[in-house]
This record gives C-alpha cells, structure tokens and sequence, in this order.
C-alpha cells in the first residue's frame, strides 16, 4: 500500500550546525517516512555536491551567512531542487518563515512548501 506522506520515500538534506536539527524534529520527519542527512555545516556542504549526494529537498538554517545563502540559492534552483530557510525553535523572535521543530504544524508548512502541489515553490 502506498503511504499517504507526501514526504515518504524522500530525502531532505539539512544545513546548519550540529544543534539546528533537534531529535525531536528528526523523529518527526523519520515518523512521516522521510530520510534525513545532516545537518551538514556550510563549510562542507560543497564537499557533499561534488560527491554527488542524491536527496530530494533541502531545509537551510537562515542564519548562514548572505554568501553562503546566495550561492546555495543559485545552486538549487539550477537544478530544480525544493528549498526552504528556517530557523530552530531556539530563536526568541520569530519574524516569520518556517520554523525547523516537532510541532506538526511547523514540520506540515515546510514539507507543503517543499512537496505540496505547487511545485514551483523554491525559497
């Protein structure tokens, strides 16, 4: 039977440092059927492109530097791969945009935007 999660069978590639993704939240995706790499820092992140990484969508800590955002930016929708920038639930304000957490609703806005039926939606 073919499950109902739009994210199953699919693997999101998370950047950021080593506390951006809680275990909560990686449960949280693990537990709708997705695979999980990372969180990869910045700095490695070219290292994993070059090596040929297959995944299926990327969460991108907002807080990388500009330069870094930009050229990942570029990089991803050359290629037409899904992508959202988020910050932790750790954050004290929250301006908007997507929050990495185990809350459904947050882990149900970021997975609609990377794999709902609008999938021209690139951050």
């Amino acid at each position: 039977m073919k499950s109902l999660s739009p994210i199953a069978g699919k693997t999101i590639l998370i950047i950021g440092e080593a506390d951006f993704l809680s275990g909560d939240a990686k449960a949280a995706f693990i537990a709708r059927q997705a695979s999980v790499t990372g969180p990869i820092v910045v700095s490695g992140v070219m290292d994993y492109l070059r090596e040929g990484l297959v995944f299926d969508a990327m969460i991108i800590d907002v807080t990388i530097s500009d330069e870094d955002m930009l050229w990942m930016n570029e990089w991803l929708e050359a290629r037409q791969i899904p992508f959202v920038f988020a910050h932790d639930e750790r954050f004290e304000i929250r301006p908007g945009g997507f929050v990495l957490s185990a809350r459904p609703s947050d882990i149900d806005a970021m997975i609609a935007a990377l794999f709902g039926p609008d999938s021209s939606y690139y951050h």
